[in-house]
């Protein structure tokens, strides 16, 4: 399968989730997958270290990978109280620490935002060809989306991972919270979807115990165990779990392995008001028994993973990185 990766990863950054990196692994790690670009944007860290772990990332194995920088801010969305929660809570924490063994990508500069046009160019030449995995905000999708026409009906599928449905305590996720506008557009398109919500996402669980059956197996284990293990002891002191959701990889694991998921399909779609449930994500069945003013005719369905079996995935997880980056589907790597 040919896939675009659009993403805010942050590996390596301190405070940053680092299940974008695993999700990146893995998509590398797998014969089936063609990683066609990656587009980055700004969420858990901002568009430019995004890039710019990215960028690392693909160095340090001799990718010729073309990355793009993507949106900086929501269509919408006032980013600054986004951007205190999530670059400074480590600080408030007074965790950072557990980040300083780890070497910080070199931060790029003076790097054109051109990610949703490379990206619809690419969609748009390559009609039904071409997945999308966005494992950030929706922005570029989105703003894609408003680029091109069709740009939807010409996407094979998008898998999307965002969401929370019922859950008090999560209100909202970070990836539709952070852009409702753009989770709003993305879903209402006639694009075909695959969600994982929060819902399926915090059934995963990665601990490290499972980190030290990669430990030296290869040099791509050993770079994502030191990233992987720092975060997993920010998240057990913040979170109170006993390792980490890996929401981003269940993504790319479903695209390779669909018994790791079950799902049910729904209409869904995103609060955009500014009520109390701003950012909310919420879904309706297919077949309401009560649906007046709603107008379901013209609404594509979601299909919604659930029920995670997690030791199958962290099986295919283990087992693809153990054997390391699957360099034949990256022929024109650079020397």
């Amino acid at each position: 399968m040919h896939l675009i990766l659009d993403t805010d990863i942050g590996n390596g950054i301190a405070g940053a989730n680092t299940d974008d990196g695993l999700a990146l692994a893995l998509i590398l790690a797998s014969k089936e997958i063609k990683l066609e670009m990656i587009s980055t944007v700004s969420g858990n860290v901002s568009n430019i270290i995004a890039y710019s772990v990215a960028k690392h990332f693909l160095k340090l194995w001799n990718l010729n990978i073309p990355v793009y920088l993507g949106a900086n801010s929501a269509l919408k969305e006032p980013m600054k109280p986004w951007r205190d929660r999530l670059d400074n809570s480590v600080k408030k924490q007074n965790l950072k620490s557990l980040w300083d063994t780890i070497k910080k990508p070199k931060i790029m500069k003076n790097i054109i935002p051109n990610a949703p046009l490379k990206m619809g160019e690419l969609i748009m030449q390559n009609p039904k060809k071409i997945s999308i995995c966005a494992i950030g905000p929706l922005t570029n999708i989105a703003i894609a989306m408003r680029l091109f026409k069709d740009f939807d009906k010409n996407v094979k599928e998008i898998h999307i991972m965002g969401g929370s449905f019922d859950m008090p305590s999560y209100i909202k996720d970070t990836n539709f919270g952070f852009d409702p506008e753009a989770a709003n557009i993305v879903l209402n398109s006639k694009a075909k979807i695959v969600l994982a919500p929060y819902n399926a996402t915090m059934q995963t669980l990665l601990t490290h115990k499972d980190l030290d059956e990669l430990e030296n197996k290869n040099e791509l284990c050993n770079y994502l165990i030191q990233t992987l293990r720092a975060w997993i002891y920010y998240a057990s002191h913040t979170r109170g779990t006993k390792g980490t959701w890996i929401h981003d990889a269940l993504s790319v694991a479903y695209m390779l392995d669909e018994s790791i998921a079950e799902f049910d399909e729904y209409f869904v779609d995103v609060v955009c008001d500014s009520s109390l449930v701003r950012g909310l994500a919420y879904r309706v069945e297919k077949e309401p028994k009560l649906s007046l003013g709603l107008n379901l005719k013209e609404k594509r369905s979601v299909k919604v993973l659930k029920n995670i079996n997690n030791p199958k995935l962290l099986e295919l997880i283990k087992t693809r990185l153990l054997k390391g980056i699957c360099y034949k589907n990256y022929k024109n790597i650079t020397t």
